[in-house]
């Protein structure tokens, strides 16, 4: 979930509504080999607030957390599945959003040029 919470939080905007948009796209994306969904949307909640308590330092940690799928294609290519629905769920794209879904792609190792965000 810690692709989910800086994809998120990428526009320093995230509610309830998104929330509940963001788990209706998260529950049709195979994440869950874990956890069950609601565990995970408990993950992204306490990863969503470590950003907003001490953004420097929880983004250490999640790029940490993110950066152990680098070299596991598959797994990265679904997590960059997750920040492009957790991005796209509002509707608006922002240009600070653009740029965390290519910092993602880069932290695991994917071709930014063969990417769409949309």
């Amino acid at each position: 979930m810690a692709v989910a919470a800086l994809a998120a939080m990428a526009d320093d905007e995230y509610g309830i509504a998104e929330k509940y948009r963001a788990e209706e796209l998260l529950s049709e994306i195979p994440v869950f080999d874990v956890f069950d969904l609601s565990e995970a949307m408990e993950i992204l909640d306490e990863d969503v607030h470590a950003l907003r308590t001490d953004h420097p330092a929880a983004v250490r940690n999640l790029e940490a957390r993110v950066q152990a799928f680098a070299n596991v294609p598959d797994k990265a290519r679904t997590l960059l599945r997750t920040a492009h629905a957790i991005i796209t769920c509002d509707g608006d794209i922002t240009t600070a959003e653009r740029t965390e879904f290519e910092r993602l792609a880069r932290l695991l190792k994917q071709d930014i040029a063969a990417l769409a965000l949309g």
